[in-house]
């Protein structure tokens, strides 16, 4: 059986409700619910018109992974599994280079350095398998911008102000998750911006936000939205409404995920 753990953690922005997941130790936020203003309107230097309109949507309770999937938590993932393919054949991860995992004596393994990295090279089936096996979900693009940027429509998840000491971004190289402190969202999740790319459960389709209409169809063809930015790139990547839309099978060094789960 599966349990959750609830606490309470006093931090200087405030209370956060915490989860604890027991079976992936991952620690989750509890972002409650109602409305939220989702898009922009697409007008500005750092918009895309993608994110365009500006809609409201409301939202059930929901717990996010404070931080993105580590290799460490991927790897016990593989091992357990032991498969890099899904139930219809789909790849999991991309073998290259560029994979934070190596395998040693038959068992994957985070390279030396990089068991606390988000877990990259990881494709939307992998990131949606991970999920299952975790006993939660991936984030649905209207969840995973909630949980980003609260319900006042701050452009980045501490506000409006495009502060590089609060994100990777623009660096060469990848960090830790949870090394950015300053940069919570309004919930405490970290990372939102920046270090990695975010896999979402959602379908790359036009605004307003529906969740009824066919996008988080799981078996239904088409780009995934990925949100968030990475460690490369410009700033307006980066915007809590910014929305990467890549081919379900990609995969590559700047594109992880983190999970969620309905409360229940």
């Amino acid at each position: 059986m599966r349990r959750y753990l609830l606490g309470v953690a006093a931090m200087s922005m405030g209370l956060w409700t915490v989860a604890l997941h027991a079976d992936d130790g991952a620690e989750m936020v509890l972002v409650p619910a109602g409305p939220f203003t989702m898009g922009g309107e697409g007008r500005g230097i750092d918009e895309d018109r993608a994110e365009a309109p500006a809609h409201q949507v409301d939202l059930p309770a929901f717990y996010l992974d404070k931080c993105e999937v580590t290799t460490a938590q991927y790897a016990v993932f593989l091992n357990t599994t032991d498969s890099l393919v899904d139930g219809q054949g789909h790849p999991l991860i991309w073998e290259s280079p560029y994979l934070p995992l190596e395998r040693h004596d038959g068992q994957w393994r985070p390279k030396a350095g990089r068991e606390q990295h988000p877990m990259v090279c990881v494709t939307w089936y992998g990131a949606m398998a991970y999920a299952q096996w975790a006993g939660k979900r991936l984030p649905t693009e209207a969840e995973w911008e909630k949980a980003a940027r609260g319900t006042d429509g701050r452009k980045f998840p501490w506000g409006n102000d495009f502060d590089p000491g609060r994100f990777w971004l623009g660096q060469d190289e990848m960090h830790p998750v949870g090394t950015k402190p300053a940069g919570a969202s309004p919930y405490g999740a970290l990372d939102m911006a920046g270090n990695a790319w975010e896999w979402t459960s959602s379908l790359f389709l036009s605004y307003p936000y529906d969740a009824r209409d066919g996008r988080e169809d799981p078996g239904a063809p088409g780009r995934r939205v990925a949100r968030g930015g990475s460690w490369v790139g410009e700033p307006y990547i980066a915007t809590a409404t910014y929305r990467f839309r890549p081919e379900p099978e990609f995969a590559h060094a700047y594109l992880g995920f983190r999970c969620a789960k309905s409360a229940e």
